[in-house]
């Protein structure tokens, strides 16, 4: 049985391009031409490699997670405060929002174009948002434990508070009058943990 051609492409590397289109474009507006002329492979070689165009979105959804979210995540494993560990993730997520091209943060573009309406997409998209709220929780359950937060505040209803505030700040990065209102946002966001 015949092997076929050897791949002449870097997977991983067309992976991350065609997770930077859809980033930029949304799932809808990204066509498989434009998939295939950012990638820089064949359409041929695009089915062959990650399926059809759903297929790719969603590899390219999980691509995101595993290495831009895992290094906003890997902030909160810092030593010394949780407290500013927790600061630093908001700070991350800020700068994503505040990028010149103001693409808005992936998953939180994909919550609003897709969420509502595909059930597989949103089970995906619930998942990683319940780990970085599950993450930023646990920080902040340390921060109680070690009396950095006061110890009124609960750490769960705090990390679902902060969460709905960096999907916010996301969302409200993608135009760019709204990015210089980010600045008063993240300082409202920042006096939650006070």
């Amino acid at each position: 049985m015949s092997k076929g051609r050897p791949k002449t492409f870097d997977e991983v590397d067309a992976l991350d391009r065609a997770m930077e289109t859809f980033w930029l474009h949304g799932y809808e507006a990204t066509s498989l031409s434009l998939l295939v002329g950012e990638m820089g492979i064949s359409r041929q070689s695009l089915y062959d490699t990650y399926g059809n165009k759903r297929q790719l979105f969603l590899r390219a959804i999980d691509h995101y997670r595993a290495t831009r979210l895992v290094e906003g995540l890997d902030l909160l494993e810092r030593p010394g405060s949780p407290v500013e560990n927790v600061k630093a993730l908001i700070h991350f997520f800020e700068a994503i929002a505040g990028d010149e091209r103001c693409r808005g943060c992936f998953v939180a573009n994909t919550l609003v174009e897709l969420g509502p309406h595909d059930a597989e997409v949103a089970a995906v998209l619930h998942g990683i948002l319940s780990a970085l709220e599950g993450a930023i929780a646990a920080s902040l359950e340390e921060a109680r434990r070690t009396g950095e937060l006061a110890p009124g505040k609960d750490p769960q209803e705090l990390a679902s508070a902060l969460l709905n505030a960096i999907i916010g700040i996301a969302v409200t990065g993608k135009l760019a009058r709204n990015r210089y209102s980010l600045p008063r946002i993240l300082a409202g966001t920042l006096r939650m943990l006070d």
